[in-house]
């Protein structure tokens, strides 16, 4: 590990009116088959994912205009304020994105239990179902946890490139997922 500091989409969204309505889409709409539960966007825990989101897209909106695969990777909230990012360093010897996010789940999970990060969020590209439509489509997903909270949150951004190199994003959509890297 080296440390370092298909579906149409609607008119994009710009990147902090974006995640605002994200977070409000995920924590204080009601949520159709899910518990319903309205949560403080100004928590420590939404405000520090919300951080480590802002960092992160930027280079992943650029990254999806190369039209290069994009790697899983991640970025941290140290256990001093100061924001991270990991890389994975041999991802050539795993196959496939899921066996590089595993990968990374586990390395990470050293120092998250060890108290060196008070956040993680894993960035990674991935195929996912469309709540709304079934249909399938290219997304960035986010798996974030906290140290404060006992699940993580799991988002995802579909997207595409169009001919023209700029990337369009559609609604968000996620889930609370289990904790992983703070689970001992």
């Amino acid at each position: 590990m080296t440390t370092a500091t298909s579906n149409p989409a609607p008119a994009r969204l710009s990147l902090p009116r974006f995640i605002t309505a994200l977070l409000f889409a995920l924590f204080l709409m009601p949520q159709t088959g899910r518990a319903q539960a309205a949560f403080d966007t100004e928590s420590e825990e939404l405000v520090a994912v919300q951080r480590m989101i802002n960092e992160t897209f930027p280079d992943i909106e650029a990254q999806l205009k190369t039209g290069k695969p994009l790697p899983p990777q991640a970025t941290l909230i140290m256990a001093d304020d100061s924001l991270g990012s990991v890389d994975l360093a041999t991802p050539e010897k795993l196959s496939g994105t899921e066996s590089k996010v595993a990968a990374l789940k586990e390395e990470l999970s050293i120092g998250a239990l060890k108290g060196t990060y008070k956040a993680v969020a894993i960035f990674y590209d991935t195929t996912v179902a469309n709540p709304e439509t079934g249909v399938m489509t290219r997304a960035i997903a986010i798996f974030a946890e906290h140290t404060n909270d006992d699940f993580a949150y799991l988002f995802y951004y579909p997207y595409r490139v169009t001919a023209k190199k700029t990337v369009e994003f559609g609604t968000s959509f996620g889930d609370f997922a289990p904790q992983e890297m703070y689970k001992p």
